[in-house]
């Protein structure tokens, strides 16, 4: 009974945020805020201490912004943009219900993570990275299990130096599409916050310093573990036939959202909440045993979602909380005051893009989600006077500290999901792991600011 009051309840909120950025009644406004509130409360008994402590946070800027001049206004916009960065994760990452069961990903997935070693780092992270861009974290979810089962030994040990390699690829791999991914919450975040800014761009530059990032995780994997004899694996056929079909649902996914942006003029993340469901329930059906009537494979899918529902709750209440938190927070705080005291007419453009992903990263060591610390600095940004760089640009360098806080930060949503998959601590994924590969990306995005300033 819980989990189908939590099923249904995400349901409603889905479909109310969709209302209110579509129809624009305030009646689907108010609700999607009553949504996100029922969803909040009837994922308390499922929540971590994460969902906690960011729920207190969130009562007590609620508190704050209400004694402010027009605090319920922005308390109403606060509460609207956690209700659709809620909505947007959800919709998203329930593309893993069909995932999870499809052969052809399994199959996809093991044949990546069995390649020989010259090939078995691009492999992964290739295909954490392409994988992550239509399933979200769902990917992460997926794959990490595989790996693990890959690194097993005949004699039931653990392979932990290929383990470790493998985990690593995958991170590397994934955390890169938030450069430029329309499917991920960070450019949701981001093109909510800044709407005047080169979108071809932002999708060139992310793909091409992603392609660099996880060719630079190669060579760096290579050089980490020179002179020590790799795993060999038995890699299985080419899967030829499961990559087709994956390509089908990739496809499908991209041509959808394209059709509603240019028929609707929808933005992209709007376009995609409505077509991930579509296509999550049309991959779902086309898995039904043969001689199964494809009513009854749907039939199936409601038990799924409840199945998956604590999980998915858990998701939309930290992002849409954190959201709600980075908003109300640079609210709460006379920012208007201090950053008109604030003078970067002598500040280069690289260096503000520069100070931008080690405030994200910083702010994730010591548990601040980088979507709190996203949305507060994108608030910040937006009341300095005269910005110091081009607002592409600054979208670009948050987009990469996000990215870089999920191999370098314990409390990354990426990180926490491997380690509760594979109970490999956080702390020994991202400072043990890989926090030198985040540091040498680091100094090759300064490069990247440096050279996109000047252009």
């Amino acid at each position: 009974m819980r989990t189908a009051t939590l099923a249904t309840v995400l349901i409603a909120l889905s479909v109310l945020v969709l209302g209110a950025r579509t129809i624009g009644d305030p009646l689907f406004a108010w609700g999607s805020g009553l949504g996100f509130a029922a969803l909040c409360i009837a994922g308390l008994k499922t929540s971590t201490i994460r969902e906690w402590l960011l729920l207190a946070a969130a009562i007590l800027l609620s508190v704050l912004l209400l004694q402010t001049e027009n605090g319920w206004e922005a308390f109403a916009q606060a509460v609207d943009l956690a209700a659709f960065f809620a909505a947007f994760i959800l919709l998203l990452t329930a593309l893993k219900i069909a995932a999870e069961r499809s052969n052809s990903v399994l199959t996809v997935g093991r044949y990546l993570l069995r390649q020989p070693p010259s090939g078995r780092f691009i492999a992964t992270a290739t295909g954490g990275h392409l994988l992550g861009v239509f399933l979200n974290f769902g990917a992460i979810s997926l794959m990490a299990p595989l790996i693990q089962n890959a690194a097993k030994r005949g004699d039931g040990t653990t392979d932990t130096g290929l383990e470790r390699r493998q985990m690593s690829a995958l991170l590397r791999g994934f955390a890169w599409i938030l450069l430029w991914a329309p499917t991920t919450l960070s450019q949701a975040v981001l093109l909510t916050l800044f709407t005047d800014i080169d979108m071809g761009k932002i999708v060139s530059l992310g793909i091409a310093t992603s392609v660099l990032m996880i060719l630079i995780g190669m060579l760096y994997d290579r050089v980490e573990w020179r002179g020590r004899t790799p795993a060999h694996l038995a890699p299985p056929p080419f899967p030829g036939l499961a990559l087709l079909r994956l390509a089908i649902v990739c496809g499908s996914l991209i041509a959808a959202t394209a059709v509603l942006q240019i028929t609707w003029g929808f933005t992209t993340a709007l376009s995609l909440m409505f077509v991930a469901p579509s296509v999550t329930l049309l991959w779902f059906a086309a898995q039904r045993p043969q001689g199964t009537a494809v009513t009854r494979q749907l039939a199936t899918f409601w038990p799924a979602l409840k199945g998956n529902a604590p999980g998915l709750a858990r998701s939309a209440i930290a992002l849409g909380l954190s959201g709600f938190i980075g908003r109300a927070l640079a609210d709460v705080l006379p920012m208007d005051t201090l950053t008109a005291q604030l003078d970067f007419a002598g500040v280069p453009g690289w260096l503000f893009l520069a100070i931008l992903p080690i405030l994200i990263t910083l702010g994730g060591q010591v548990a601040l989600s980088p979507i709190i610390l996203v949305v507060f600095i994108g608030q910040v940004v937006q009341t300095i006077p005269s910005l110091p760089a081009d607002p592409t640009n600054i979208v670009f360098a948050l987009s990469a500290g996000w990215a870089i806080s999920m191999f370098a930060s314990p409390n990354a949503t990426a990180t926490l999901l491997i380690a509760a998959t594979t109970n490999i601590p956080p702390t020994r994924l991202t400072w043990g792991w890989n926090l030198r590969y985040g540091l040498v990306c680091y100094v090759v995005l300064v490069v990247i600011f440096a050279v996109i300033e000047a252009i």
